[in-house]
């Protein structure tokens, strides 16, 4: 009998509108200009924001992907996580130090109640209470290093935090083989974290409407609204193609490649989103809006053709590395070329277009074969 397919429930798909509040400020905040500027310290404190909020994020989705049961008291504590992730969005800000100790107390509430989620699953769950176990021994060590900067001052605070994160990760790449005992749910984790993409797409959406009502109705600022739209549609196109026929439903293992990957995609994509709103509302000096833009569309593209190397068979990697040799080539010279943000923003949404053609032909090759 086929064993039912698991998907995501009612209360995660609230769980991520929650997440939506804070991941939006966290792209917000890199985009905050000086004098045409974005000063390149606010570019660190973009990254320090997204890397606690997803694994934040990462953390609760694997734990109801392997230990998922849905009961009274698992729907309270993540009812309890969702409050901790709405105050990380309180304390979301450019100005990170002055909230950082809220910051921090809210992520380190939040991984403590997912330490006691996964204690609760030593007793509880019917099968891989050792792993239960030892992620919950894990990342308690984990937690209780982040928090532990609160002991310190200045940059070396930021250290203390990222040296818990990194543990938590350790924990999951040391422990590798026996995380394959309780394997990734093959057709529940890409969902999810698919739809986290979704959400971060959305930033490029609600960019464009926000954008367009600053600037005002213009012939120019449509033609930037139009490329904006086209470009996240080509990234939607080319991203979730791959991801129903090559990642959906396989076996993923301890689904790693996948989990760490969409880290960048996620990190990237609020790059992009901030380029497709300075093209509409040009705030940004054109040098700055370059780096902006290549610092975003170029770090995309090197997460998405890993994550396909990931999952592709060895046989179909000569056609994608080639497709993705020439979307490269593109987008640097888009934007080494382009004499105006308006004119960068056309020629990426033009590069992705064409990728995303040439991918779907790739394909069909493949299930021609």
């Amino acid at each position: 009998m086929t064993a039912a397919i698991r998907k995501a429930t009612w209360l995660e798909l609230f769980y991520d509108l929650v997440f939506v509040v804070a991941i939006a400020k966290a792209v917000h905040a890199l985009g905050h200009v000086h004098d045409g500027h974005i000063p390149v310290e606010y570019y660190a404190k973009y990254v320090l924001m997204m890397v606690p909020l997803w694994w934040a994020w990462t953390g609760h989705t694997l734990f109801a992907n392997r230990f998922g049961t849905d009961d009274t008291i698992q729907r309270l504590m993540t009812f309890a996580q969702m409050a901790c992730a709405i105050a990380l969005a309180v304390f979301i800000d450019p100005d990170f130090d002055q909230h950082y100790r809220g910051f921090l107390l809210s992520y380190a509430a939040f991984r403590g109640l997912l330490v006691l989620m996964y204690w609760r699953a030593t007793a509880t769950a019917e099968t891989n209470a050792d792993v239960a176990r030892y992620l919950a021994n894990g990342f308690t060590a984990g937690v209780l290093i982040s928090l532990s900067s609160l002991l310190f001052d200045g940059d070396l605070k930021y250290v203390v935090l990222y040296a818990g994160i990194g543990v938590d990760i350790l924990v999951t790449v040391v422990g590798r083989d026996r995380l394959k005992h309780a394997p990734v749910q093959a057709h529940h984790m890409p969902e999810r974290f698919g739809l986290l993409t979704i959400i971060l797409l959305g930033e490029s959406v609600a960019g464009l409407v926000s954008s367009l009502d600053a600037v005002g109705v213009s012939g120019q600022a449509l033609l930037a609204v139009f490329a904006g739209f086209v470009w996240t549609g080509s990234i939607w196109w080319a991203y979730f193609e791959n991801l129903e026929h090559c990642i959906y439903g396989r076996s993923l293992g301890t689904g790693q490649a996948t989990i760490y990957l969409h880290l960048l995609i996620y990190i990237f994509l609020g790059g992009i989103a901030n380029t497709i709103r300075f093209a509409i509302d040009p705030a940004l000096a054109l040098i700055d809006y370059k780096l902006l833009a290549g610092i975003s569309t170029v770090g995309f593209v090197v997460a998405l053709e890993l994550l396909h190397l990931s999952y592709h068979p060895k046989a179909e990697w000569r056609p994608l590395l080639l497709n993705a040799a020439i979307l490269f080539a593109l987008v640097i010279a888009g934007i080494a070329l382009s004499p105006s943000s308006l004119i960068t923003l056309l020629a990426m949404a033009a590069v992705f277009v064409a990728y995303a053609s040439l991918d779907a032909r790739r394909r069909r090759k493949v299930n021609n074969a």
